[in-house]
């Protein structure tokens, strides 16, 4: 059984592989005939290999991943583990993704740019627990 997944996300001027889990076992071969199939119709495209968590690769990981590297995909990570295990398999640094706020963050971030103009007043959020409120002054 193999600890791999990944998604392939279809952009029209990306084409981006998250991956999370092991470049090791069956799952690599799945991976590399999906990346083979999609890479026949880039079209000019950049290829994303984005890391979401890499624990681990087998050689033919391995491999695979130092292609994507040669091949001039370019290659993120979204952790400092995972960034440094990837930057030892394929011997250059890597970007680092920011990860992506969660949804309460997202939706505070929301209420505030909103809520604030449409009164023309500014407005500040107050988080008790795990509730969070908009106060108006």
């Amino acid at each position: 059984m193999s600890n791999l997944d990944y998604y392939i996300h279809d952009h029209p001027d990306v084409l981006r592989f998250a991956i999370n889990g092991d470049l090791s076992g069956p799952g690599v071969a799945s991976l590399d005939q999906a990346w083979q199939t999609a890479s026949s119709v880039l079209r000019g495209r950049v290829l994303v290999i984005d890391l979401v968590s890499l624990r681990d690769a087998d050689e033919y990981g391995r491999d695979l991943l130092l292609r994507w590297h040669r091949g001039g995909a370019r290659i993120s990570a979204r952790s400092v583990e995972t960034r440094a295990f990837a930057e030892a398999i394929i011997g250059a640094p890597i970007s680092m993704l920011a990860g992506k706020p969660g949804w309460r963050q997202g939706l505070i971030e929301f209420l505030l740019r909103h809520s604030g103009a449409a009164v023309g007043r500014p407005a500040r959020a107050k988080t008790t627990g795990t509730a969070c409120w908009l106060l108006r002054r």
